[in-house]
Order: C-alpha cells, then sequence, then structure tokens
C-alpha cells in the first residue's frame, strides 16, 4: 500500500514538474512510508521525507526512532540524525536541495522551523504540495477502505459495550 502510495505522489510529481517533494507532516509521513515516530515535532525532532521524482527517496529521522521504520517501508535511503551532533537534520538538506530546481512543500503542514531553514537554503519560493497530497488522499484503496471499515466497527463495538 505504502509503495504504491508514494507511486502516485511520484506519478502526480511528473505531471506536474515538480522535481524534489518535502514533506513533513506525521500523518502524510506515515501515508507514504509507513514510518510513524516516537518524538518527532513535539520536541522539534523532524523527520522529514525527500522524494526525489526521478531520483531516490529518502527519510532523514532522528537515530532514536529508526527501529521505527518498517522493514518493508518503500523508501530508497534513510539517514539518521543525532541530537547536538553536527548540524543535526540540517546537514543532509543543502545537498539534497542544491541538485534539485521545482521544490515543494507542505505549506500549510511544515513545521516553522524546517520551514524557516529551507527559506535559507532555498532562493525561489517552494512551491505547495497541499493539494497534490489532498487529492492523492483523497482516494482510496480497496485496502485503506477495508480499514476504515473495521475502524468503524470497532468503534461501534465500543459505543455498544459502553
Amino acid at each position: 500500500m505504502f509503495k504504491n502510495n508514494l507511486n502516485k505522489l511520484r506519478e502526480k510529481m511528473k505531471e506536474h514538474n515538480i522535481d524534489l517533494a518535502v514533506i513533513t507532516d506525521d500523518d502524510n509521513l506515515y501515508y507514504f512510508t509507513g514510518y510513524h515516530d516516537f518524538l518527532h515535532m513535539d520536541f522539534n525532532r523532524p523527520t522529514i521525507l525527500l522524494v526525489s521524482k526521478d531520483d531516490e527517496s529518502i527519510l532523514i529521522t532522528p537515530l532514536l526512532d529508526v527501529l521505527l521504520v518498517p522493514k518493508d517501508s518503500p523508501v530508497d535511503k534513510i539517514e539518521t540524525w543525532n541530537d547536538g551532533i553536527g548540524n543535526e537534520w540540517r546537514e543532509l538538506l543543502p545537498q539534497i536541495i542544491n541538485q534539485h530546481k521545482n521544490i515543494f512543500i507542505e505549506k500549510f503542514k511544515i513545521n516553522p522551523m524546517v520551514k524557516s531553514y529551507l527559506d535559507e537554503l532555498l532562493q525561489d519560493h517552494p512551491g505547495d504540495l497541499t493539494k497534490l497530497i489532498d487529492n492523492i488522499r483523497m482516494i482510496k484503496s480497496n485496502h485503506e477502505l477495508n480499514i476504515a471499515r473495521h475502524a468503524g466497527e470497532v468503534g461501534m463495538a465500543m459505543m455498544e459495550a459502553a
């Protein structure tokens, strides 16, 4: 399921001439990778998914959380960072960002700390991925529909029990 979701994103990126997608929202990270970390932005510890339309996808995550990445995650490469060592999560971004021209972010979901750093790196303002991702996520696969149905059944059983 996650691989299909990531492939849909890449297809849409090609259609819209997006070279690199920068994803930091917890829900979208899970949707495209199957990964949800432990502390994430509640403690200013970002996980960042970088999806290139033509190259490998890279997940940048805290070393503490890397064992939570599913073995079958469709991400091509995982890079870790450690609190207080070097430039932490900021270290890899310039190398990757500088290889791409048309960069898009989740304008209304990106953490201000990550956005501020990206603004320092980018000469042009990045585009907004929000509508593109929302459109991808709006159409549910049979697997997603079954999960939603099961969640509804569980919720109903809990209500009846209460």
